[in-house]
């Protein structure tokens, strides 16, 4: 599997994503929408979010990683179910609670159980391609897929380059060595550092950590008093606040004065965009610098060896 060419066909995955469900349209309007997904298949989901906090959208929409359903789900609640290959235990678990509770459900997957459970219960079902990909890899198909469901597939018509931001990620990702990444951005853009941490997390075999400004000022910049392998990266915006500003070049004396390299990734340096362009550009830097990271220490991003130990000793307990 040539993963390199799979980032480079990320505006294809755009493509590709918007005519899956290019006939979809919801039935109405909803006031809250909960969104359902574990690992890289949520992350469309997180991106959405970004989207529409920055956007300041009207409803309200809800990310829902475990099983079942949020307590408070209403009856005229939405609930979009998001499973890449359609096999996820808990995705599959709060499609079938929103069917219990008779809710309007949506689902995207490439099918799997979760796409035949659609199927038997007539559920709406947007499929996506039947690439051989990991989810985090395959995010331009559902992120396209979701936007579309949502009604604002639209907003994806602005053209990506993957290849821009390619030498940055290499760049970056020698600078990182063998340390521990720390993943800090002011709170509206958190959804980025929360992305990168699951691509460090699985295509590099790393820990990885992110935290926003101003809250991690109050603890966790204490921990920096004792000297460890950490190397913290500061996502910046090209216009900050002028107050997390502040927190940003306090942040960068400690790191100065206790010997820590550290380095800053600005948000908008790739594109002058919307955030929604900011978001995929700089989800596509994640994807190179955890592509680069990963063969830089020896490992294969797809091989994830002990999550599927894991699933095969949960059916066994």
């Amino acid at each position: 599997m040539d993963l390199r060419d799979k980032i480079l066909k990320f505006p294809e995955q755009i493509k590709a994503g918007l005519d899956s469900a290019k006939d979809f349209k919801l039935d109405r309007e909803y006031k809250h929408v909960i969104l359902c997904g574990m690992g890289g298949s949520i992350i469309p989901a997180e991106i959405f979010v970004l989207f529409a906090g920055q956007n300041h959208l009207e409803t309200g929409y809800e990310i829902w990683k475990d099983y079942d359903l949020p307590p408070k789900t209403a009856v005229d609640d939405l609930v979009v179910c998001i499973s890449w290959s359609g096999t996820t235990e808990e995705t599959i678990s709060s499609c079938q609670a929103a069917i219990s509770k008779n809710l309007q459900t949506v689902v995207i997957t490439k099918g799997g159980e979760l796409g035949e459970i659609a199927r038997q219960n007539n559920l709406r079902a947007v499929v996506m391609p039947q690439d051989d990909l990991p989810p985090r890899f395959a995010t331009g198909y559902m992120t396209a897929a979701l936007f579309s469901v949502l009604g604002y597939g639209q907003e994806l018509g602005s053209s990506l380059d993957p290849k821009k931001s390619e030498d940055k990620g290499r760049r970056l990702a020698g600078e990182i060595g063998d340390k521990i990444p720390l993943l800090y951005s002011s709170f509206p853009w958190r959804k980025i550092t929360a992305a990168w941490k699951i691509l460090f997390n699985e295509n590099c075999k790393i820990h990885a950590f992110w935290n926003t400004f101003p809250g991690l000022s109050h603890n966790e910049l204490a921990a920096f008093q004792q000297r460890s392998s950490f190397y913290p990266i500061i996502f910046r915006e090209s216009e900050p606040n002028p107050r997390i500003e502040k927190n940003f070049k306090a942040a960068i004396a400690i790191f100065k004065r206790m010997g820590y390299n550290y380095n800053i990734v600005n948000l908008s340096e790739e594109t002058q965009g919307n955030a929604l362009e900011i978001a995929l550009n700089n989800y596509l830097l994640g994807l190179w610098t955890s592509y680069y990271l990963a063969q830089n220490l020896g490992v294969k991003p797809e091989d994830i060896n002990l999550i599927e130990e894991f699933k095969q000793l949960k059916k066994e307990a």
